[in-house]
């Protein structure tokens, strides 16, 4: 009789836990999961918290920012000139190697400029390498590239440009 009432304690202290477990948000399980809510949200800080603080991060038609500081300053720059409307990441890969993991893909970000005027829709493709570092996946390496603009189209019969 005491073990069941043992086992019956043990199974409503675990049932009472529960709701409180389901109420908190999932931590994010994946660099690009951290990122894509941080930058959603236009938090600066959470989207450098993404990145090791050794980071390497290329941003679209910009300079190298290395170091996690640096990376913030240049998300800083990009969230006081925009509030994001909307951003996806559509992974075409993924490779696990190690203790790292590599993704790439394509990126979609529509934003609308804080100064006014019509929204901006930023379109290209990403690779990152990310790394789990106490116990949390983080970028190392985050390249981010516009598309590039579209050759113009030649007449039917010309010569293509060169």
């Amino acid at each position: 009789m005491r073990r069941f009432a043992l086992i019956a304690s043990a199974v409503l202290l675990g049932a009472s836990a529960l709701p409180a477990a389901m109420a908190r948000p999932a931590a994010p399980v994946s660099s690009n999961a951290c990122w894509l809510a941080a930058f959603k949200a236009g938090d600066a800080d959470k989207v450098a918290a993404c990145y090791a603080p050794d980071a390497v991060m290329w941003f679209p038609g910009g300079p190298v920012a290395k170091g996690r500081v640096a990376i913030r300053a240049g998300y800083e720059g990009y969230f006081t000139a925009f509030t994001i409307k909307e951003a996806q990441l559509m992974r075409m890969g993924k490779k696990a190697m190690g203790d790292s993991v590599t993704t790439w893909g394509t990126f979609k970000i529509v934003m609308s400029p804080k100064a006014g005027g019509a929204d901006v829709t930023e379109v290209g493709r990403y690779t990152d390498v990310s790394q789990k570092i106490g116990g949390k996946w983080v970028y190392i390496v985050d390249h981010a590239s516009d598309d590039p603009v579209p050759a113009p189209a030649t007449a039917p019969g010309a010569a293509p440009a060169k």
